[in-house]
């Protein structure tokens, strides 16, 4: 692991010293996600100020709500993003194949195939935003808060690069994942961006128990925000940051045995 740290951290100077060759490019770039995201959140302050709050929840609130889920979606972003999105492409291409006779582990070469600079606006104007939310409710930070927040944090990391991975994988079985990660990711996780308690029940339980995306941002956010009304719901909030190692051990798995069943681009 720590040849692996090094060998990224080198990457990553060599990468960003090539983008430095194309500054304007690469600036646009990241102003583009910027401005995408922070209007994003223009939206949420412009439905609080006039409806007051959402199902209890303020323009601070969700704030943490939204920026636990566009963080952690971001930081995930950066490592792997662009390889997983675009694995099935690799193997129609028969890219794979040589990826698969290096030494290098698969799933290292799909971290070092890209890095997702384009994602560094996002965390920007999320960090904003949180910091923003917090400064304002002090009270979110008190106690054991802050290492909870870290781990939740940590937790929907690995959730969401688990998440990647996963539909990723899938092209090994349907050599076509990119429109199941549209609906089943992106829209489906696009729900817990505000409070669960405005959808029907059927939708949170399986936003809960089939596909954990409430486990990024939901959960925690109401035990941060205080707003957890019972043991239950604790319970969940404290779980998160296991079910996000939890699903990431769980993607591997399911992406070892795609590669296990993978016959060449030939076959």
């Amino acid at each position: 692991m720590r040849d692996f740290l090094q060998t990224y951290w080198v990457y990553i100077k060599t990468f960003f010293k090539a983008k430095s060759q194309y500054k304007t490019s690469f600036i646009l770039g990241m102003l583009a996600n910027f401005y995408c995201y922070f209007i994003t959140y223009i939206t949420y302050w412009v439905l609080t100020d006039g409806a007051g709050e959402i199902a209890g929840w303020d323009f601070p609130d969700l704030s943490i709500l939204y920026g636990l889920s566009l963080l952690t979606y971001s930081i995930s972003g950066t490592l792997i993003w662009y390889t997983a999105y675009h694995l099935e492409d690799l193997i129609i291409n028969g890219q794979l194949d040589v990826m698969l006779i290096r030494p290098q582990g698969l799933l290292r070469q799909m971290i070092f195939q890209r890095f997702g600079d384009t994602f560094l606006g996002q965390i920007l104007v999320t960090v904003i935003f949180l910091c923003s939310a917090f400064a304002l409710r002090t009270e979110y930070l008190t106690g054991a808060k802050p290492l909870y927040l870290l781990l939740v944090i940590i937790g929907g990391v690995f959730l969401q690069t688990g998440s990647m991975i996963l539909f990723g994988a899938l092209s090994f079985w349907t050599m076509k994942s990119r429109e199941l990660i549209g609906v089943v990711f992106y829209d489906l996780r696009a729900i817990t961006n505000y409070p669960l308690l405005i959808y029907p029940k059927a939708v949170r339980l399986i936003l809960t128990f089939v596909l954990p995306w409430a486990f990024i941002n939901y959960y925690p956010a109401m035990l941060i925000t205080g707003k957890d009304s019972s043991v239950f719901e604790r319970i969940l909030g404290l779980a998160a940051p296991l079910v996000g190692a939890a699903w990431l051990l769980f993607a591997i798995l399911i992406f070892r045995m795609g590669v296990r069943r993978y016959t060449g681009a030939g076959s």
